[in-house]
């Protein structure tokens, strides 16, 4: 290509214009990528019908194209303004109803969160949060309150098949979009990057990912967190059917990318399946167990890797097993024994044929624990057997999951109808199991922290509610989705005067049709209807018996920055600071507060005035619950002397400031 160039410059008759163009190319060739390489594409869209309309400003038309963006020159009158088309600069007055503001991914917001509605069922347990919002934004607002805390990523992001399955700047992409891959890790890549801030150096992300982009999306991810840090791909039989692909193969298999945010971060075992326990055929006064041959096989199975277990062991002729008097030869690396063979007896060795292996174990644990031990002469052959159990905290995960659990038609897409009805109002759902297990490979801590901001129809939080029910947890999990309509019904209500932003939009959304009523049914073991979810969970719990959890459900919204920085919205972000003090408590209401804000089931305290630091002091001595504290001071010098008298072991921050400036730094040009 470079050479092509060249010879294509040197062609031109222009001089100057064939010198400009040589030192152009040349900058082009020196800043060459390498590894994975894909287009930057202008910066996403995003609409916030909930932001006016003002001169400056960016819009769009209601149900219009992203290509067709305009900014606003002007005030017309009241109801409508004056706008230019960015493409060409070619103006045309608009009524404001029928126009939304738009922002460009990488400028700075304000985001704030709007309680929709929660659920409580024991208000000492912790509560999940589900937020309708597009992801990137969302990011942003939980850098702001969970920058390195979250235990678990998991996601599960568009496959980018073609089928217009996800849209980028407010349009679907298709199969006849020659950019769609790029576009696709465009996308990713922006949110991966503020995704691996989130993560705890012990986290694990885990993404969910077909065929259409796993090579892709396995470069991007070493590239983000480097290669060393990828834990393993698990590829999962989610359709044991498979589905017939144009080239005639029944595609079954899906994968899941385990990614670690640093070397603390380790894989944990998985409890065993019904078909692994089925091996331990055989049970004792201890539990089950199974006959396995004593001699080892496998990996450092011959004499050379492990001499200290090539050791004789003697058979009596009553069937008892015990060790001769023996010593071990340093120099030889072998055992002498110091008696001979009483007549009738047996001596066996670690013998595989004529190849000398080893026992499993030493001498020392064979004399200890002789009632784990049994003979047999199997085909003439005299084997040492011990009982093995299985292991109680689970069994190291392979690359392969091909349990009928991980069928994505019975326990995802069959999991949704039970929830709903005889209606499936969401594609391509994912077994509950499935995500249960990614999310205990990913972490065993009971108190896990588990965001999921490609949350779809909430089986994320499903499966942290099971965990929590089978071993007395208290895992919290973080959804995000937005509130995608599907592409047909959109075009149906935009023709009948209904936009994003209006209820009677958004409520056919997939947020308020679909992750909200699930989360709630779950929950409840009801549907809507009142009536009870039939059937059971593979572990035998009744669906109808819900789960003791309580979740919240907020919309994003934005605020205008001068209003923040006055002062007049902290009724706005009072839930974000809730949700940065872990979402305890009582969600109270911040309004008709004073000088300040300490809500009683909440370990969150307010200082509003900093006239009144020291009642607020005095009052926070009396909350020892109390874990973040939050003051609002245009000072920093003022800031620091009330820091230096609060107690010990309290997370502050500087109100406003700190809000603001968060927002403004994490902007795309500073990821």
């Amino acid at each position: 290509m470079a050479n092509t160039l060249d010879a294509l410059i040197s062609q031109i008759a222009d001089s100057a214009l064939r010198v400009e163009l040589a030192r152009e190319v040349g900058k082009l060739k020196e800043q060459k990528k390498f590894g994975l390489v894909f287009e930057e594409h202008q910066p996403e869209l995003v609409q916030l019908p909930s932001l006016p309309v003002r001169p400056g400003g960016r819009v769009m038309k209601r149900g219009g194209s992203s290509k067709e963006i305009f900014t606003v020159r002007e005030t017309v009158n009241g109801s409508k303004v004056r706008i230019a088309r960015e493409r060409d600069g070619q103006e045309e007055v608009a009524a404001l109803a029928d126009l939304v503001t738009v922002k460009r991914f990488g400028e700075p917001i304000y985001p704030a969160l709007v309680p929709v509605a929660s659920i409580v069922r024991d208000p000492a347990r912790p509560r999940h949060a589900l937020i309708n919002a597009d992801n990137f934004h969302a990011l942003q607002l939980l850098l702001y309150t969970h920058e390195g805390q979250v235990d678990v990523i998991y996601i599960d992001p568009p496959y980018n098949t073609g089928a217009r399955d996800w849209k980028y700047n407010n349009d679907y992409v298709d199969a006849n979009d020659q950019w769609r891959h790029s576009k696709w890790l465009s996308m990713m890549n922006r949110r991966l990057l503020l995704a691996k801030r989130l993560l705890k150096p012990t986290g694990v992300l885990v993404v969910a990912i077909d065929d259409n982009e796993m090579h892709h999306l396995r470069c991007l991810l070493g590239s983000i967190f480097t290669p060393d840090l990828h834990m393993g791909t698990v590829c999962v039989r989610h359709k044991p059917g498979g589905t017939t692909t144009a080239r005639k193969i029944a595609r079954s298999h899906e994968y899941a990318f385990i990614w670690g945010a640093s070397d603390l971060a380790v894989p944990q075992m998985l409890p065993r399946t019904e078909e692994q326990l089925s091996r331990f055929k055989h049970k004792d006064a201890e539990g089950l167990f199974e006959w396995e041959n004593f001699r080892k096989h496998g990996q450092g199975c011959r004499r050379a890797d492990r001499p200290h277990q090539f050791y004789p062991i003697w058979l009596a002729p009553n069937g008892k097993l015990k060790l001769p008097k023996m010593e071990y030869d340093k120099k030889g690396k072998q055992w002498n024994t110091l008696e001979l063979l009483p007549s009738g007896w047996v001596e066996m060795w670690p013998m595989k044929g004529r190849e000398q292996r080893v026992w499993l174990w030493s001498h020392e644990n064979f004399e200890k624990h002789p009632q784990l031990f049994k003979h047999e002469i199997v085909r003439g052959e005299h084997i040492i057997y011990k009982k093995r159990r299985p292991n109680r905290v689970g069994v190291v995960p392979n690359t392969m999951w091909t349990d009928t659990k991980y069928s994505a038609n019975e326990h995802g897409s069959g999991m949704i109808v039970k929830i709903f009805g005889s209606t499936e109002p969401f594609d391509f759902a994912k077994s509950l199991y499935t995500v249960a297990d990614c999310i205990s490979l990913a972490c065993d801590k009971k108190d896990a922290l588990i965001l999921d901001f490609f949350a779809g129809s909430g089986t994320t939080f499903h499966a942290t509610a099971l965990l929590n029910s089978e071993d007395g947890g208290q895992r919290q999990c973080i959804m995000v989705t937005n509130n995608e309509v599907r592409e047909s019904l959109a075009k149906q209500l935009n023709s009948e005067g209904h936009f994003a932003g209006s209820d009677s939009f958004e409520k056919h959304g997939i947020c308020e049709s679909v992750t909200w009523p699930r989360s709630m049914a779950v929950i409840e073991g009801k549907r809507s209807d009142g009536s009870d979810l039939p059937g059971k969970y593979l572990n035998g719990k009744p669906l109808k018996d819900g789960f003791i959890e309580n979740i919240d459900y907020f919309r994003l919204t934005f605020l205008d920055r001068d209003a923040v920085a006055y002062g007049d919205e902290f009724e706005a972000i009072a839930p974000i600071l809730w949700l940065m003090a872990g979402a305890r408590g009582e969600l109270e209401t911040a309004r008709g507060y004073g000088k300040w804000f300490m809500p009683k089931q909440s370990p969150v305290g307010v200082l509003l005035q900093e006239t009144a630091f020291t009642p607020f002091l005095r009052e926070l001595s009396s909350r020892p619950d109390v874990t973040h504290v939050f003051l609002v001071t245009d000072s920093e010098q003022a800031y620091r002397e009330m820091l230096a008298k609060l107690p010990h072991k309290l997370t502050t921050r500087m109100l406003y400031k700190s809000y603001l400036e968060n927002f403004r730094i994490n902007t795309d040009a500073n990821l």
